[in-house]
């Protein structure tokens, strides 16, 4: 049997009594050392969060072992890493859905836990990509096919045809350029389909209408059981504009099977699995919330494409160092009233800010000329509120105005606090 061992995302062993055996410390002391979170970590979207990613496991000062914000799975050596989200299945089944605006089903990830939510969310993403990517058509693209017979398909092949009149065959050799569904494209999609659909144990339906229509063909052309093709041969493929959209389809694919199906990785790595990293999807559910909550442009940090740098030397303008990237940005983005930075973090009396989140936001408002920063956190125990968010406005040297606010994790309550949050502030830049 398979040894599992539970965390909770920011926190510890979810059996709180359990003593590790020193076998175990030295596996859980590996992985922490050896695992790097981007390799197994999905990607969502776009965010700032996930240019900055943290340890999975950590080791305390007392010895204890903490996790990260990361939930999700990760096989090795026989035993298996499962952290649980702290916030509940159901959380984060609805950040997901409202964030990326998935179609997740969390009544059947709470029955079997967080294994099957992370594949619903897997799934979710995987359809709705490839959906969007299918509305022009189906992954086919131009590849040269050789032709041998008595009429010319595209161009001739000279070569070819001296050859085979010197072999003494009437034939013509030419070369078509036909576009073709036999690519790495499809293989990595049918490949992902059937791990899939393994993960939902064959459900009825999971896949949707579109995708029942559009998986089929490709395995018509690939076969059932494709090779899983390499990076470097999803490097190689040569997108139109039309076609682009499948690129996202089939990194997204080749993450799955890769991470998720280690009978067919093409690597001898020891660690398996995949994660969700919590903090990323509480800035996408944030960013959502936003633009629910006001009227103003609402701009992600990671469309704002010019940043301004924290450091330009004096006498070579050109020369800049370091770059600023809000998570959220409020108003024109060259000039927004509302800087707004998601913190996937408890916030408490005793945890305070923490000082490197605090120069952040202080840089951001001093960089941008905002009129407004805010750190928002999520609401993880329903306690008084700290000192800190009670104690809200407060001022920069330069009198800029600064918010703690924990936000709570629903949909409505979220964008309410938030529309609070603008407008008092708008308003007040009016008086």
């Amino acid at each position: 049997m398979t040894d599992r061992i539970v965390f909770a995302d920011l926190a510890g062993p979810v059996e709180r009594d359990r003593t590790f055996t020193a076998d175990e410390d030295q596996w859980l002391t590996a992985l922490a050392a050896e695992t790097r979170p981007e390799q197994f970590t999905l990607t969502l979207a776009p965010s700032c969060a996930s240019t900055d990613p943290q340890p999975i496991l950590e080791r305390q000062l007392d010895g204890s072992w903490r996790a990260g914000r990361y939930v999700g799975e990760l096989r090795r050596d026989g035993r298996i890493l499962e952290i649980r989200p702290r916030l509940g299945i159901d959380t984060i089944a609805t950040w997901a859905s409202a964030a990326l605006n998935l179609h997740i089903v969390p009544r059947a990830a709470q029955a079997r836990g967080s294994t099957t939510l992370i594949a619903e969310l897997t799934a979710a993403l995987w359809r709705t990509a490839l959906t969007t990517a299918a509305r022009h058509g189906q992954p086919s693209f131009r590849a040269h096919r050789h032709h041998v017979g008595p009429a010319v398909r595209g161009r001739l092949d000279l070569p070819g045809t001296v050859a085979l009149r010197a072999a003494r065959s009437p034939f013509l050799a030419s070369v078509e350029r036909a576009k073709l569904l036999t690519n790495p494209v499809s293989q990595v999609i049918v490949a992902a389909d059937h791990v899939l659909d393994t993960l939902l144990r064959q459900r009825p339906g999971w896949r949707g209408d579109r995708v029942e229509e559009i998986v089929p063909r490709l395995r018509a052309a690939v076969g059932g059981r494709p090779r899983l093709p390499s990076q470097r041969e999803l490097r190689g493929v040569r997108y139109t504009p039309i076609t682009l959209p499948y690129k996202r389809v089939a990194e997204l694919s080749w993450q799955i099977v890769q991470h998720t199906a280690p009978q067919a990785s093409p690597t001898d790595e020891r660690t398996h699995g995949l994660l969700i990293d919590v903090a990323e999807l509480w800035e996408l559910f944030v960013l959502h919330c936003a633009r629910r909550a006001t009227d103003l442009p609402v701009t992600h940090g990671t469309q704002h494409h010019t940043p301004t740098p924290l450091l330009r030397a004096a006498h070579h303008p050109a020369a800049v160092l370091g770059r600023l990237y809000p998570d959220i940005l409020i108003g024109d983005p060259q000039a927004p009233k509302v800087i707004i930075d998601a913190k996937y973090k408890p916030l408490t009396d005793h945890r305070g800010v923490d000082r490197e989140d605090l120069y952040q936001l202080n840089s951001y408002l001093t960089a941008h000329h905002a009129e407004l920063g805010a750190l928002v956190y999520p609401v993880f125990d329903q306690h008084p509120l700290p000192d800190i968010q009670l104690r809200n406005p407060w001022l920069t040297q330069q009198n800029r105005v600064m918010n703690f606010v924990q936000l709570e994790t629903s949909e409505r309550g979220c964008t309410t606090a938030l529309t609070t949050l603008v407008s008092v502030r708008h308003t007040d830049s009016h008086d």
